[in-house]
């Protein structure tokens, strides 16, 4: 699917996805707590690509972090301002497959929660490129490992992203991208990869 039709696909459903901005961020607060110490004592500075409603941002926000959020949708970027205007993220429109409206090295961490498998190989380079440009010091990447459970590929199937072809492969993929990665499991069908920039 090229980003144009992502893009409007997204912007189709975000309504629907909105519905669950609180158990999203039930479980991102669970999931930061558990496994902060994962993250250099060193990070301040938060930027969330692909930001959707905005539970992930709000979750970094409630422990201190300062946090930029960004999403190509229109729909998505009204939503993730409206749950944040009580929070100190800020919310601004902008496509990884263009320039990000952000200086170089202007964060110290990138987080993006289920963005990356839903391009093709190509729309991931331009991710990975756009990440080490803005980003100083680490990118956190929640995303899907790979599991048996069909659920899972039926939906992706109807989104139309690259699971199949990502999820198998990715921590190959991304090693090839940063000089460090890790993997860490935190369910039966999720994990991070948390890669350093430097």
């Amino acid at each position: 699917m090229g980003n144009k039709a992502h893009v409007l696909l997204f912007s189709l459903i975000a309504p629907f996805y909105n519905v669950a901005f609180k158990s999203q961020l039930k479980s991102y607060r669970s999931l930061l707590k558990e496994h902060r110490s994962l993250l250099g004592d060193d990070i301040k500075s938060v930027l969330d690509i692909g930001c959707g409603t905005g539970a992930l941002a709000k979750a970094f926000d409630e422990l201190g972090y300062r946090v930029t959020a960004v999403d190509a949708s229109t729909p998505m970027v009204a939503i993730a301002r409206h749950n944040l205007k009580e929070s100190g993220v800020k919310v601004v429109q902008g496509d990884f497959f263009e320039k990000l409206p952000f200086e170089d090295n202007s964060f110290d961490l990138l987080v993006a929660s289920y963005v990356v498998h839903g391009h093709k190989f190509d729309g991931r380079e331009r991710f990975y490129r756009e990440s080490r440009r803005i980003c100083r010091k680490e990118v956190l990447i929640h995303e899907f490992f790979p599991n048996r459970n069909p659920l899972v590929y039926v939906v992706e199937f109807f989104e139309r992203s690259d699971y199949r072809n990502f999820v198998p492969k990715a921590f190959e993929e991304l090693k090839e991208n940063f000089p460090v990665v890790k993997e860490v499991r935190i369910s039966s069908t999720t994990g991070w990869y948390l890669c350093r920039c430097d």
